[in-house]
């Protein structure tokens, strides 16, 4: 059917008159075999559609297409290209695949769309691929994975997911599917069943699951004992806790079934409690000595990461990560006067719980997971809520008159919905709130506007989002923002006036896809920090990383969480950018400053936006070139003066010539400078007759005189 399908198309083609030409007899690529193999490379070529080109049939070659506009994949796309064995589509902001795209490419056995924009695997859409190998989709905006897309893959073995937006892997999803390698690093994974998917995969020998927001409860047991009957010849990636807080940063593997599942042994889980109150943390003197509300993220395995190829080993063992994340389920305070019972009672909206909370027995008004689409139905308002908690709901917008009339929230939870757009002056009234946590929604841009009204704000978690454009200054409206949470989200740059205004002392900005950061005007504008994570990010070891290199080195020893390793180039691929040394990351800046004007007391101007690599300029400048500087100056001034009084004099004389004038004893006091300068320059004449020459020198020395 799929030979009749290919027939048909080329039919159509001829009958249409869209003749297809030989992509290489054409020169639309470099075509040349390395190692007996044809490889067809169109890099960059801005192919926009490939149905009127086609492949050569004679032999079999690798098609590289990587860098090209190919946006959107349409039935039969590759009907002419049958004989490739593998196909590179990278980086070609590819956002949709269409069923039957692949319909012709029997042969390839190893696909490549990563780098790109798919946001979504269809049933259907790799049909076609019957001896495809090897799957690279990392680095995209994956969130949807039909259960059914991969049964037409019989062949299967490597699948790479790594850093999409995945948050939980389809039932049977695997079924029928030979997988070998499976890299599911840097998604929003929080579990993965054994029923459905990890018995589906019993061939496994390699498997990546760091850097997942794994949430180590009940449902957890069954990972953790595939784990660990897994072959001891198996690569296995680390799964760190990322909930519930008290296993926070804590190894799966180590960690006790008593401890994962409490209830399953008659405990009771004890780890989610309350932030402190602003009371309590403006009176540590009642409580002894003031608890610091907001841990250190220590390091998560930072390697930047690339595909996993068979005999890629997990990541060096990281150190056990606390949390700056501060829990939100209030505690129950028990012993309260009947009026407080019954302000809890009648504010309390369905089908949320309540409880009096804190030291201030304010309202905390508990709302997670009850599938609630918008703030406004909550019925009735529970307009004197503390905290509000409004977690693991389907809200997708947040509007201006959402939140009116919250005037004592102190803190509000607003992670794991599906937000989208947050209206401008959405928080204006909310000026008691402190804490307030975005994660894991689906926001893209940051704007000022958006948090107008938050002049109390101390602590903001946007991770987990498609944040991909922060606007200058957008954090400006938060004056006492101290803990900001912008890890595991699509930056690549910060604009200059990222955190004007700003207070902050902890910043999280791991896992994106920054290669460096800019200090003039942003990382200098971090005068309070104390800890930041960067870990995760793929580091360019150049010119470019150097001013950002010298700014961490100023920190303290422990104000870095992780290494920082690069990305690139290759001879430093893995290496800690702080223990490469600046010449051989950047050979310009050498060749521009010679090592021996360099010493341990020079101080340098650090210019990161400078486009000519010119990023150390040293601030006193070396002996060795002031003095031939000054020389130059003194010697070019020395010579314009004696010209202009050169041509003063000169001037004289022939006025005086016009006139008449002239008197024999300035001729005689003329003559007798010149037998002067005669005799001093060695006896005789410059040049035969004098002549102009001696004329001049004369003039210079008679001007020079009478200046004397």
């Amino acid at each position: 059917m799929k030979i009749w399908i290919v027939l048909l198309n080329a039919a159509l083609c001829v009958a249409s008159g869209n003749v297809t030409r030989d992509i290489c007899k054409e020169q639309k690529c470099s075509c040349s075999e390395i190692e007996g193999e044809l490889h067809i490379d169109c890099e960059k070529r801005r192919l926009t559609t490939l149905q009127h080109l086609t492949g050569p049939s004679s032999q079999f070659y690798h098609l590289l297409l990587h860098g090209n506009s190919l946006s959107k994949l349409f039935p039969n796309e590759f009907a002419n290209f049958y004989n490739a064995v593998s196909l590179h589509l990278e980086n070609n902001g590819l956002h949709d695949i269409v069923p039957g795209a692949f319909l012709g490419l029997q042969l390839v056995k190893r696909l490549h769309i990563n780098n790109n924009k798919i946001r979504s695997f269809r049933k259907s859409i790799f049909i076609g691929l019957d001896n495809l190998e090897y799957l690279q989709a990392d680095f995209n905006l994956l969130r949807e994975i039909d259960p059914a897309v991969f049964r037409d893959l019989s062949k299967l073995e490597v699948l790479i997911l790594n850093d999409n937006l995945i948050s939980a892997l389809p039932i049977n999803v695997f079924q029928h599917v030979p997988i070998t390698h499976l890299d599911l690093r840097g998604n929003r994974i929080k579990t993965v069943p054994y029923e459905g998917i990890l018995e589906q995969i019993p061939g496994i020998v390699e498997v990546l699951l760091e850097d997942n927001p794994w949430d180590c409860n009940c449902d957890l047991l069954s990972l953790k004992e595939w784990l660990d009957n897994i072959p001891h010849n198996a690569l296995i990636g680390r799964v760190i806790c990322e909930a519930p807080t008290r296993l926070q940063g804590g190894d799966l593997n180590e960690t006790s079934e008593a401890d994962l599942c409490p209830s399953k042994n008659g405990g009771a889980d004890t780890s989610l409690v309350a932030p402190p109150t602003q009371d309590e943390t403006s009176e540590p003197a009642k409580a002894g000595p003031r608890p610091t509300p907001y841990k250190p993220i220590g390091g998560g395995g930072g390697a930047a990461r690339g595909p996993a190829t068979p005999g890629h080993g997990p990541k060096s063992r990281p150190k056990p990560r606390d949390s700056w994340q501060l829990t939100t389920k209030p505690t129950p305070v028990t012993g309260v006067d009947g009026e407080r019972e019954q302000l809890r009672n009648t504010t309390c909206p369905q089908p949320c719980s309540c409880n009096l909370i804190g030291s201030r027995q304010g309202l905390g008004v508990n709302c997670e997971g009850k599938k609630i689409e918008s703030l406004s139905n909550l019925k009735p308002k529970p307009l004197a809520a503390h905290e509000l908690n409004m977690r693991d709901n389907n809200i997708h917008a947040i509007k201006k008159n959402h939140l009116l009339g919250y005037t004592s929230l102190n803190l509000l939870h607003l992670g794991g919905n599906n937000i989208k757009v947050i209206d401008n002056s959405t928080f204006y009234n909310l000026t008691e709130l402190m804490w307030l946590y975005m994660d894991k929604n689906y926001l893209d841009t940051l704007i000022a506007e958006m948090f107008v009204g938050l002049q109390n704000l101390e602590y903001l978690s946007l991770e987990y989002n498609d944040i991909q454009l922060i606007v200058a200054g957008a954090f400006s409206p938060m004056p006492k923002l101290r803990v900001l949470l912008l890890n595991n989200n699509l930056l690549k740059s910060l604009p200059v006036d990222a955190f004007l205004g700003t207070s902050l002392s902890k910043i999280s900005l791991h896992n994106n896809y920054f290669t460096h950061l800019p200090v003039t005007g942003v990382l200098d504008q971090l005068s309070s920090i104390l800890q930041i994570d960067l870990h995760g990010n793929p580091w360019d070891c150049s010119c470019n990383i150097v001013p950002f290199k010298l700014w961490t080195e100023k920190l303290a020893p422990d104000a870095i969480l992780s290494e920082l390793k690069c990305e690139s180039p290759e001879d430093f691929w893995n290496k800690d950018f702080r223990r490469v040394q600046n010449d051989l990351m950047c050979p310009k800046l050498y060749e521009r400053i010679s090592p021996t004007s360099l010493s341990k007391n020079s101080t340098f101007t650090v210019d990161s936006g400078s486009r000519s690599n010119s990023y150390l300029e040293p601030s006193s400048v070396s002996i060795s070139v002031l003095v031939p500087g000054l020389l130059l100056v003194f010697v070019t001034s020395a010579f314009t003066v004696v010209g202009m009084l050169v041509f003063i004099l000169r001037n004289r004389k022939k006025s005086k010539r016009r006139d008449g004038n002239s008197s024999a004893s300035e001729i005689n006091s003329l003559q007798t400078v010149c037998d002067s300068s005669y005799w001093h320059r060695g006896g005789g004449p410059y040049h035969a007759g004098g002549g102009a020459h001696s004329s001049f020198d004369c003039s210079v020395h008679f001007s020079t005189t009478n200046d004397v």
